[in-house]
């Protein structure tokens, strides 16, 4: 079971290893990255940045797949660098209910939505597919602040 869906381009940092892994209860935390899935040295900082006693894994679409339905009664946060990820994955079967967008920062052609959110308009037409679909998007940096509906923000 997916507890939490996350954008954020930090992947696993300080808010997603402890804030938001114990906010959600946690069990495991799962990157799905197509790139970072064949980076040794990137595999092994993120492994490090996980809490201990929280598992890891680092993977690619198709495996992230494969796993979040086979461990579909554990209790696994997703973390993603980019919206397309996680419409790829609901593309090949998996169910989300809601994506919590909380960090998409600055770059050349983007726009800004939020005080931690800036998208283009690739970003913007993923995420009105994410809705059509019947994914909740919400906009929230740390599990304390309220939530906002990003749809809203577009």
């Amino acid at each position: 079971m997916i507890t939490i869906a996350r954008i954020d381009e930090r992947l696993i940092h300080g808010q997603v290893a402890y804030a938001w892994t114990v906010a959600c209860k946690s069990e495991a935390i799962m990157v799905i990255d197509n790139e970072i899935a064949k980076d040794k040295f990137q595999i092994s900082l993120l492994q490090m940045a996980c809490p201990s006693g929280v598992k890891c894994f680092i993977c690619d679409e198709e495996k992230s797949v494969e796993l979040l339905n086979k461990y579909e009664k554990r209790k696994i946060f997703v973390v993603v660098k980019h919206p397309a990820t996680l419409l790829s994955i609901c593309e090949k079967g998996i169910k989300l209910n809601a994506v919590n967008v909380g960090g998409l920062y600055f770059k050349e052609g983007r726009r800004q939505l939020s005080k931690t959110v800036y998208v283009d308009q690739e970003m913007e037409d993923i995420f009105r597919k994410l809705n059509g679909r019947g994914v909740r998007l919400e906009n929230r940096t740390t599990p304390t602040d309220a939530e906002e509906d990003l749809m809203r923000l577009m």
